[in-house]
């Protein structure tokens, strides 16, 4: 790759003027484990899947930690096929300012399609990814969401069925 590597999510929040707070945990990488390092709950992270399409465009899906992404329902949102979601390799997401198990919805790709889940709005404080696995972003969702003005909202997340919806 020519040139420095792109900025992260925690420099592009930085530039923004957001609120958030970095915290590090370069040992534990496994969500449940990130939550005990860091006293929350799951329900209280947000998970950002990333996926290419056959164009090369970045698509970041944002869902509660605890749910499960609904394929079909992303792919209706952003108007593209199911089978044109493909997973984002390494080189896709350092492109991006980030690396696997660190994604967040906020990145270096200003083209980047990024979809929150409805209820993501609703979390108030959060622990997201940093764009590195060994670090974590807490956030406001209003301030997550808002450093991401094109940013589509839909309902993409299936939540676990003992959780009102």
């Amino acid at each position: 790759m020519d040139g420095p590597a792109p900025i992260g999510p925690p420099e592009v929040l930085a530039a923004l003027g957001a609120a958030f707070r970095l915290h590090e945990h370069p040992d534990v990488t496994c969500p449940v484990e990130v939550c005990a390092a860091l006293g929350v709950p799951l329900e209280r992270t947000v998970k950002t899947l990333a996926f290419v399409t056959p164009e090369d465009h970045l698509l970041l899906a944002a869902v509660p930690g605890h749910a499960r992404l609904r394929y079909g329902a992303l792919a209706r949102a952003v108007g593209i096929r199911r089978g044109d979601l493909s997973p984002a390799g390494t080189e896709r997401l350092t492109r991006a300012g980030m690396q696997p198990g660190g994604v967040c919805p906020v990145s270096a790709d200003r083209a980047a399609t990024v979809v929150f889940d409805e209820t993501v709005g609703s979390l108030g404080l959060v622990h997201c990814g940093s764009g590195r696995p060994g670090s974590s972003i807490e956030i406001e969702t209003a301030e997550l969401m808002a450093a991401v003005p094109t940013a589509a909202t839909a309902q993409i997340a299936g939540l676990p069925v003992d959780e009102p919806a």
